[in-house]
C-alpha cells in the first residue's frame, strides 16, 4: 500500500512540477489534486480489507454494502474536496483535475495483487 501511495505522491509533485515549467506560480492545486487521490485511494483500501472481513466471515450481503457505501463515500469525498478547493481556496482547477486523473490513474497502473 505505502508503494501505491509514494508513486502516487510522485505523480502529482511531477505533474506540479510541470504546471511550474508552463509558469504557474505555485503547486499547491496539483498536491491538493493529489492529496484527493491519495485519500481516497486508503478509503478503498480500508473499505476492500472491511469487504474481504465480511465474506470471510459468510457475511456476503454485509460485504457488498460496504463496497456500495464506499463508491458513495469516495464519490461525495472527491466531489465536495474539488468543490472546497476551486471556489473556497480558489485553485487553479485544470491543475487539480489533473494531477489528481494522473495519480488515479497511476494507481491503476502500479496495483497489484498483494497491493493490500
Amino acid at each position: 500500500m505505502l508503494r501505491v501511495i509514494i508513486y502516487q505522491g510522485s505523480i502529482s509533485i511531477f505533474v506540479a512540477l510541470v504546471f511550474l515549467s508552463l509558469d504557474s506560480t505555485t503547486i499547491l492545486p496539483s498536491i491538493y489534486g493529489g492529496v484527493v487521490s491519495i485519500i481516497n485511494t486508503l478509503l478503498l483500501a480500508r473499505s476492500v480489507d472491511a469487504a474481504g472481513k465480511a465474506a470471510s466471515e459468510q457475511e456476503q450481503t454485509r460485504s457488498a454494502l460496504v463496497l456500495i457505501k464506499s463508491v458513495v463515500i469516495r464519490f461525495a469525498l472527491v466531489l465536495v474536496s474539488f468543490f472546497i478547493g476551486i471556489v473556497y481556496l480558489k485553485l487553479a482547477a485544470i491543475e487539480i483535475l489533473t494531477a489528481f486523473a494522473l495519480a488515479q490513474l497511476g494507481y491503476v497502473f502500479y496495483k497489484s495483487k498483494n497491493i493490500y
